[in-house]
């Protein structure tokens, strides 16, 4: 291992929901963050959250010593995705229930992104954002497959439709991305109630300005509510220092 990992990570409900179907965990024993937004029935959105968190934790704790860390990103969310499953399928109030996941695995410096849905991940680095997931919705997909414009793509009513969730089929397409960090890289990984709402200027901004990553976190969190808050809004923040602290 070379160098440390520091984090923060928040959730609130926003300005238009009662609940928040959002979970996430930050687990430096493991060496792993994770985010999910459930969804599906009422109440069964914050069950498919909670069960997708649970079961890629637990995954985590007894893992293949023989995979590699892109495998183990795969197997964990599988594990998940077989879990989530079995429990729609014991409760018939939660039939259609799924979910996002965002997870980070790392071995410092490297570290792996996976995701399956909507939900993000960036490295913010040199003042530059990048998105390393990929978002799997109805807009992306007709963007990245078909070449439609932006605007053409804006005007859909149903571009934020996911293609794939957690426990909504047998078979999942998983999302990965391998990154070596460098000091002073943030990674963010965060719900569609924080990239939906707030632009990709305003989230660069955030990360720019001075504070902790408390503060930075916090800061996300208001900008998605001062604009509508019409989603839940989950935001973790790691920030990787090398060996030298900086």
């Amino acid at each position: 291992m070379s160098g440390t990992i520091t984090s923060w990570g928040g959730s609130d409900a926003g300005l238009a929901r009662e609940n928040n179907e959002d979970a996430w965990s930050v687990d430096e024993s493991l060496q792993a963050a994770i985010l999910a937004d459930g969804m599906g029935g009422e109440n069964c959105g914050e069950v498919g959250s909670a069960v997708t968190i649970e079961t890629v934790a637990e995954y985590l704790k007894a893992p293949d010593p023989d995979l590699t860390l892109e495998e183990l990103a795969k197997e964990a969310i599988r594990a998940a995705n077989r879990r989530v499953l079995e429990v729609a399928r014991a409760r018939r109030d939660c039939d259609g229930m799924g979910s996002t996941i965002v997870l980070a695995l790392w071995r410092l410096p490297q570290i792996v992104i996976a995701n399956v849905g909507d939900s993000r991940g960036y490295i913010f680095r040199g003042g530059q954002l990048q998105q390393v997931t990929y978002d799997q919705n109805f807009g992306n997909e007709l963007r990245s497959n078909l070449g439609l414009s932006e605007e053409r793509v804006q005007s859909m009513p149903d571009r934020n439709v996911l293609t794939m969730a957690v426990g909504t089929c047998e078979h999942i397409l998983i999302r990965i991305h391998t990154e070596t960090l460098r000091p002073a890289d943030l990674v963010l990984i965060c719900s569609d109630g924080l990239h939906g709402p707030v632009d990709h200027a305003t989230l660069v901004d955030s990360l720019s300005g001075p504070g902790s990553l408390q503060e930075k976190v916090e800061r996300l969190i208001v900008c998605a509510n001062q604009n509508g808050g019409p989603d839940n809004v989950t935001v973790v923040l790691l920030e990787y220092r090398g060996e030298s602290g900086v």
